[in-house]
């Protein structure tokens, strides 16, 4: 359509344009001189797959369109698309009224019609969005003017685009070649023709001039992650998911952990900037859900809140420190010490923003810089560093509870194939050593060679490393890694998800590199290749077993189907899903990130939660015969919160926590 500007008018447009993206490009380089003071940090390895995350993630909006928020994650997208289509038709307007000049295609049928379409559902959207935050608002939610300042300003680009559009055409000033705008044209007859032209003036001077004010308005905003999304998904860690960073050269290092917002990485930061603000992180964590002080959206936007404001003093002065981010508010430690790095916030997060190496590093400067980890926790750190297990058993009873079964050590059989890495909890809790005992028959059932390391086995180091003593973990994981390399360990089982976990993602970061298989894959393995065959079950109905999927084999691993799977291969057992909290929507049990040696004194008990949504899918079943009678996991810590919860509900009659292990043993063909 021809611009309304002639003469002075491209001047004055150009001066509004210059005034309202200057003041953006100032603010953004006010923000990137904060963003400067986190430490250095490499985020471009891996090129070809940040780009596909752009694409995935980014462009295709596929964190937004996940499970329980399909609707709302839909209707933020049709903004986002619409957003961007009508970004190239606001250029494209911008171009033509201040130089006379057209973007390629802009006038084309196709054009038109993606840009009325996605006008249409911008609108739509909003209206959805301010019904969901007027009547319906979320509970984690930060409900505030300026985010209706924002969706009311994305309306009103809307609406003007429409109104110049129609009046444009009622005034018949499309250009020659080009489409009239197919659905705004459906209202230009309702408007007046004697007054057409003067509203297609106003109208795209208010569209025109309102872009340059949401211009100059957004980097102030917490809609600055409009902007932000783009490079905080571009440079998202390219660590498996798994693994903490490494804190190098610790030997000479004199301060350890975030003990200033400068020892938080850039990337850290630019969390800060991007966080929507929809609470999705908050929702699923389950230590808030259970009464916590920890609320995951909280640990970001503090973060973010202590950057600016104590952002232009650090600038000016680069001696000055300023507040150790761990007590940036009285309650923080508190907050940091709930966490069970279960990674339910990081999954739920649509901007991939990395919310557990926050806590971890905040924890590395309470507990190495200050000592002030709960007296549990330095408990169970001195006991790994004394006795190599956060037990404080004796290391040479380790292998005890494979004294009757003939096991083999390495020492014993160094040409095994396998090394079975027992873990803690296997070894020294009596429950999980029936687990172990499972494994190694269905182990020699299939005719695997296998050997242990006995008491030369330490601990993993998992338990330090969350909570937050770096330096302990490099001596238990350097110590593990000698022995394995004595040994000309290849190949890793684990029937411990923590252990798995931190020698498949952690121990290369130390030069330990292993092929890593967690058991139930292993065993899945052998039953599709035949080499494990289990008896029929009872012939008078299978027995319902509901699956616990632990969150560092699930979340941060992907081991979902693999369990799934060996679970229905077991004769004589339906399996039972946890519904709506299984797979990447699993609530924890409670005894990750080193919360297994630390007492819960606020609010409910996480796995007491986890036995009532357990109960609760339990309770669906109106025949009796029906019920689940077994829940079955596949982790030593979730077995012995879920018999712990159980017992506190007074159902472990009825419902018995098992490993997944114990029901193949039970069936399998050939044990002794």
């Amino acid at each position: 359509m021809t611009a309304p500007t002639e003469g002075i008018g491209a001047l004055v447009l150009v001066a509004v344009w210059a005034i309202g993206w200057g003041a953006f490009v100032w603010r953004a380089g006010q923000l990137y001189r904060y963003l400067r003071l986190g430490r250095d940090e490499d985020r471009t390895d891996r090129p070809l797959r940040r780009m596909w995350d752009e694409l995935v993630v980014y462009l295709g909006q596929r964190k937004l369109l996940k499970r329980p928020y399909r609707v709302r994650g839909l209707a933020h997208a049709f903004i986002f698309w619409g957003f961007i289509v009508i970004t190239v038709g606001t250029v494209d307007l911008f171009l033509s009224g201040a130089f006379g000049l057209r973007l390629p295609g802009t006038g084309s049928a196709v054009f038109m019609w993606t840009v009325d379409l996605f006008a249409i559902a911008v609108i739509s959207s909003i209206a959805l969005a301010f019904a969901r935050r007027l009547f319906f608002p979320p509970p984690r939610m930060h409900v505030a003017l300026d985010g209706y300042l924002i969706l009311g300003g994305i309306v009103f680009l809307m609406l003007t685009l429409l109104l110049f559009e129609g009046a444009g055409v009622t005034a018949k000033l499309v250009e020659r070649g080009s489409t009239p705008p197919p659905l705004a044209g459906l209202f230009a007859p309702y408007l007046p023709a004697d007054a057409a032209r003067a509203i297609y003036g106003v109208a795209w001077w208010a569209h025109l001039v309102g872009v340059a004010a949401f211009a100059a308005y957004l980097p102030r905003s917490k809609h600055l992650h409009i902007v932000t999304t783009l490079p905080n998904v571009f440079f998202r860690s390219s660590r498996p998911r798994g693994a903490l960073a490494l804190v190098a050269d610790i030997e000479e290092r004199e301060t350890f952990g975030a003990a200033t917002i400068r020892d938080l990485s850039w990337k850290q930061l630019l969390d800060g900037y991007t966080c929507t603000e929809c609470g999705r992180c908050s929702d699923q964590c389950p230590a808030l859900a259970t009464g916590k002080p920890l609320d995951p959206q909280k640990i970001v936007l503090d973060v973010r809140d202590q950057l600016l404001r104590e952002g232009a003093a650090l600038v000016g002065d680069p001696t000055a420190t300023g507040t150790a981010p761990a007590h940036w508010s009285a309650t923080k430690p508190d907050e940091l010490w709930a966490c069970t790095t279960c990674l339910a916030c990081v999954e739920a997060c649509p901007v991939m923003i990395e919310h557990v190496d926050k806590i971890v590093d905040m924890r590395r400067y309470l507990t190495m810089m200050e000592a002030a980890a709960p007296p549990e926790a330095q408990r169970a750190m001195a006991n790994i560093e004394r006795a190599g297990n956060p037990w404080g058993q004796p290391p040479d009873a380790r292998a005890d509870w494979a004294k009757d079964l003939g096991v083999p050590t390495f020492a014993e059989r160094p040409d095994a194939e396998y090394l079975y890495f027992v873990g803690c909890a296997a070894s020294f809790d009596r429950r999980n050593q029936k687990v172990a005992r499972a494994l190694v028959t269905i182990l020699r059932a299939a005719g695997v060679s296998f050997a242990i390391l006995g008491r030369e086995e330490t601990c993993n180091g998992d338990p330090a490393r969350r909570i937050g003593n770096e330096y302990l973990w490099q001596v238990q994981a350097r110590q593990n890694i000698e022995t394995f390399g004595r040994y000309q360990v290849r190949k890793v089982i684990a029937s411990c998800p923590h252990c798995f976990n931190t020698i498949a993602n952690e121990y290369p970061q130390l030069g330990g590199r292993y092929e890593v298989v967690h058991a139930l894959q292993l065993v899945r393995q052998l039953i599709a290749e035949g080499k494990l065959r289990m008896r029929p079950g009872a012939a008078d109905g299978a027995e319902k077993v509901a699956y616990h999927d632990p969150c560092y084999l699930g979340r941060h691993n992907g081991i979902y189907d693999q369990p799934r799977d060996v679970l229905d291969a077991v004769p004589g057992v339906e399996r039972v899903e946890i519904e709506p909290y299984h797979r990447e929507r699993a609530f924890c049990c409670g005894a990750g990130g080193g919360r297994m040696w630390m007492e819960e004194k606020v609010g409910q008990r996480i796995n007491h939660r986890r036995v009532e949504q357990l109960l609760a899918v339990r309770g669906t079943r109106a025949d009796q015969a029906a019920m689940v009678t077994k829940v079955a996991s596949g982790c030593p810590f979730c077995l012995i919160m879920l018999e712990e919860g159980v017992g506190a509900k007074g159902v472990q009659d009825e419902v018995k926590p098992v490993d997944v292990l114990e029901l193949v043993a039970a069936r399998v063909e050939g044990a002794g």
